[in-house]
């Protein structure tokens, strides 16, 4: 064998290994996930009508519960729906793109979205070498070292809405979040009178990364919030140049669960009442705060799932942050997002 031959032939066994491995990795989710879905099936909610448990549910008795199908998934086809669901932030107004791409450190990408066994899934990943997004200055050094996603509804949510999703976090440092968010429209043009507005029914992270004293925890408030077991719920009035309220106004709450939030799916959801006064938090059927935000949410919001890497979390070796994971733990899953508008009986 002459020594070109041994090269070539060493090169292609790595690459068949590589490609073994990369379906090894297909293969192990797939089957995890089939597991996952056969065994939550037993104890799946009624898709038919929104999950409250016993005496929970505000709906008026003059009034019945319609699913708003255009922004109501299953995910039990093999690629996501284009018609519904918009698979990066891009969003073209007067021809300038005025999406959001991910925090600093962050990028969310088309390609780490997927759908498969009934399940909407965000890859995190972190790069081989840092990436800029669209939007970044290339005569800087790229920043962006970790790949999420964010997918958003084409059709707007609307207050009066229940909006409900069961969901779990990926065993990576990488966000699952399930939110609404004003769209990035110049203020004579958006629904809320020019307000930047967000509503958060759920945001967590996988695995929590940093200390008490920790630069990274912004005086320690995530560390004692204990963000991998989190249920977390706001509501945000932003600055922006149409209001110069100057720091964000926020209210909202949480609580802890026993188990983190890569551990177990949770049916996380908010009823929007439609004077926009109120915004009612929910988990697992059972109301957890009903809370008024600093301002009437009365616009047409976006309805956003993502997963991002959040600027204070602490960025130590790529093992310990759950990115060398197999595929089917760096998963952030959506099994169903359900939401639903009050009608007359």
């Amino acid at each position: 064998m002459t020594k070109t031959f041994k090269i070539i032939f060493i090169f292609l066994m790595i690459s068949i290994l590589a490609c073994s491995n990369s379906d090894n990795d297909e293969a192990d989710a797939t089957t995890n996930e089939e597991e996952i879905k056969n065994q939550e099936e037993e104890n799946e909610v009624d898709s038919t009508k929104p999950t409250f448990l016993e005496n929970e549910d505000p709906k008026p008795s003059e009034k019945k519960w319609v699913k708003v199908e255009e922004l109501s998934d299953e995910f039990d086809g093999d690629e996501l729906d284009t018609n519904k669901w918009n698979p990066t932030p891009k969003f073209i107004w007067n021809g300038q793109d005025r999406g959001w791409y991910g925090s600093s450190r962050s990028l969310f990408e088309a390609d780490n979205v997927s759908t498969g066994n009934g399940f909407l899934r965000i890859e995190g990943e972190k790069f081989n070498s840092p990436k800029y997004s669209p939007k970044d200055n290339n005569s800087e050094a790229p920043q962006r070292r970790y790949g999420g996603a964010y997918v958003y509804g084409k059709t707007l949510a609307e207050p009066g809405y229940y909006i409900e999703a069961r969901m779990k976090a990926s065993k990576t440092a990488m966000s699952a979040a399930f939110w609404l968010k004003s769209e990035t429209k110049p203020c004579t043009d958006n629904f809320n009178d020019g307000e930047n507005l967000e509503i958060d029914i759920q945001e967590c992270v996988g695995i929590f990364t940093g200390e008490l004293g920790d630069e990274w925890t912004n005086d320690d408030w995530a560390v004692n919030s204990e963000w991998d077991k989190i249920f977390h719920y706001n509501t945000h009035r932003h600055n922006s140049p149409c209001n110069n309220i100057g720091e964000r106004q926020t209210k909202g709450g949480k609580t802890n669960f026993d188990k983190k939030n890569a551990d177990e799916f949770h049916i996380y959801a908010a009823y929007w009442h439609a004077d926009g006064s109120k915004v009612d938090f929910y988990i697992d059927g059972a109301l957890e705060k009903s809370v008024t935000p600093v301002i009437p949410f009365k616009g047409a919001l976006r309805l956003i799932m993502s997963s991002n890497f959040y600027d204070w979390i602490e960025e130590i070796n790529a093992k310990e942050m759950g990115f060398e994971n197999p595929l089917e733990e760096r998963y952030t899953r959506f099994d169903w997002v359900r939401v639903w508008k009050l009608e007359e009986l």
